[in-house]
């Protein structure tokens, strides 16, 4: 027992960035389910933006928050794992960047996770391309 959790504390050490990015990604979930329907637009602006707060898209980024989350706590390298769990962080952050930058366009209110996405995209290929392999 003492062995795993020295081994799960070496994992998180060397892994707590993207622990922290799972965390957030969650987040993310997190907020489309306390306050629904947040990209909704007003009549007639019905457009495909409003689909990104449905359930099957918060689903979705819970799949790739545990995907993170176990890939930061394990440390598995099989499969190009931390290369896989990468891309879908930075696919997931970025489409949402472009769906809060869309509806900033068409309402004219630029929601404030706008400008946290930004520079966590930032960190992520920062990290990605410089950080520990």
């Amino acid at each position: 027992m003492l062995q795993n959790n020295a081994k799960l504390k070496r994992h998180y050490r060397k892994n707590q960035f993207w622990f922290w990015k799972a965390v957030e990604t969650y987040t993310l979930g997190f907020y489309f389910i306390l306050w629904v329907n947040v990209l909704d637009g007003r009549p007639p602006h019905h457009t495909i933006v409003q689909r990104f707060d449905d359930p099957i898209f918060i689903f979705l980024i819970a799949i790739v928050g545990t995907m993170s989350l176990t890939y930061s706590i394990w440390d598995f390298h099989f499969f190009h794992a931390r290369q896989i769990i990468i891309g879908l962080l930075v696919f997931v952050w970025s489409m949402y960047f472009c769906v809060f930058f869309y509806h900033g366009m068409q309402t004219g209110y630029w929601d404030f996770a706008l400008f946290l996405i930004g520079p966590m995209i930032g960190s992520m290929v920062s990290y990605g391309l410089t950080g520990d392999a």
